[in-house]
């Protein structure tokens, strides 16, 4: 294989790996348009992948893949959650787009639980290789973080002289697919802090107690590893609201005592827990008052959707003096963070098609971004219905 098509398959491979990924987090989120717009990325990756693959059985085994995963996102685009049977017949895989076990390609079940009982310091990170620079806009987001997480944690001692103390919690809201969760990683990065990032399906069982001794044990791992930061997601399906009316199961309620308890026991430590919802208004009272900061995470504006595009762009071949960012900006005006990566990836392989076919590397074009922009839809637009 030439080194030009090896490099191609590994971009692909890459590719590849991350849109699965985001469409196995979407779908267990109950995002279902989300997780079929992610699922069709790879079925388009894994064919252009079968194109390039001399080896007939490989060939037809990313074909195989391609074809369970767009039935897959057919049945999520009709609003049908994958089931346990339906989910392992996507085929999952690994890196080389080989057949694996199960819809995740490892040990995982479909509905987030473990087949076996999971480490909980298989969670925890070293600081992020990324911080704030990684991020695409945001400007305002970025400057509260640096005003309100960054500085008390680097300055206590003045916080300290107007009785303000630091901050150890921190909600981010706003629609999904605004970056929050890129942009927590990338904060975890800015202070050079141990990185935990852990789902509600992480957490969450049907079998009390569990719950709430998996939420003791992360906070655990994150005291034992200060500075840490944790990243938990889907707050609000960790801790919502309880209104009295006794639909709570006993493991849900103990989750949610567990967890204002480790928020209060993490005062003074140098740990700072920061979590995500696109849903606030249905947080508990209790756990909402936890969080010294909450800031919102509103959709990129015009400036913003440019600088996301252009960090997307950055490490592929790409002429930027000549893209008129004017009227990108215009045209996805609307699309969310996570759109516009989408976006990125979609002019990259329109590229990438044409580079074969010229057989030299042919830079993303105006043509390439407008086009990606007309066959991307907005995942805002269903949120604002």
């Amino acid at each position: 294989m030439s080194l030009k098509r090896s490099a191609q398959k590994n971009h692909l491979e890459s590719e590849y790996e991350r849109y699965r990924a985001q469409a196995e987090t979407a779908r267990n989120d109950d995002h279902y348009q989300k997780a079929a717009r992610y699922y069709q990325q790879c079925v388009d990756t894994l064919e252009e992948l079968a194109e390039l693959e001399s080896n007939d059985k490989l060939r037809n085994e990313r074909l195989e893949l391609a074809r369970n995963l767009n039935a897959a996102a057919e049945q999520l685009r009709d609003g049908q959650p994958l089931q346990d049977t339906a989910s392992t017949q996507t085929g999952a895989d690994n890196s080389s787009g080989q057949p694996g076990n199960g819809a995740t390609g490892g040990t995982q079940s479909t509905h987030g639980e473990p087949d076996e009982e999971t480490d909980p310091t298989s969670f925890l990170e070293e600081p992020p290789d990324m911080d704030f620079s990684d991020v695409g806009g945001m400007t305002d987001l970025k400057e509260t973080l640096k005003d309100q997480v960054i500085d008390p944690l680097e300055r206590p001692e003045l916080y300290e002289q107007y009785d303000l103390g630091i901050v150890n919690g921190a909600l981010l809201h706003g629609p999904p697919g605004t970056g929050k969760t890129y942009i927590t990683k990338a904060l975890a990065g800015e202070l050079g802090y141990n990185f935990i990032e852990a789902q509600a399906s992480d957490i969450t069982s049907s079998l009390v107690g569990e719950a709430a001794d998996n939420m003791e044990e992360l906070f655990t791992v994150a005291r034992d590893n200060q500075p840490c930061l944790l990243f938990l997601d889907e707050i609000d399906a960790i801790a919502a609201e309880r209104d009295g009316g006794g639909n709570k199961t006993m493991s849900e309620s103990q989750m949610i005592t567990q967890f204002l308890t480790e928020m209060s026991d993490i005062k003074g430590e140098d740990v700072v827990v920061v979590s995500a919802t696109n849903l606030p208004d249905s947080l508990d009272g209790a756990a909402w008052r936890r969080f010294d900061e909450r800031v919102e995470v509103p959709p990129p504006d015009a400036t913003a959707r440019a600088a996301v595009l252009r960090v997307h762009l950055r490490d592929r071949p790409v002429v930027t003096e000549e893209i008129n960012w004017d009227e990108i900006k215009t045209a996805t005006d609307g699309y969310s963070s996570s759109d516009l990566e989408i976006i990125a990836s979609k002019a990259a392989r329109s590229a990438l098609k044409q580079a074969r076919d010229e057989d030299g590397i042919v830079p993303i074009s105006q043509t390439h971004l407008e086009t990606a922009v007309e066959e991307t839809e907005s995942s805002l637009d269903a949120w604002n219905e």
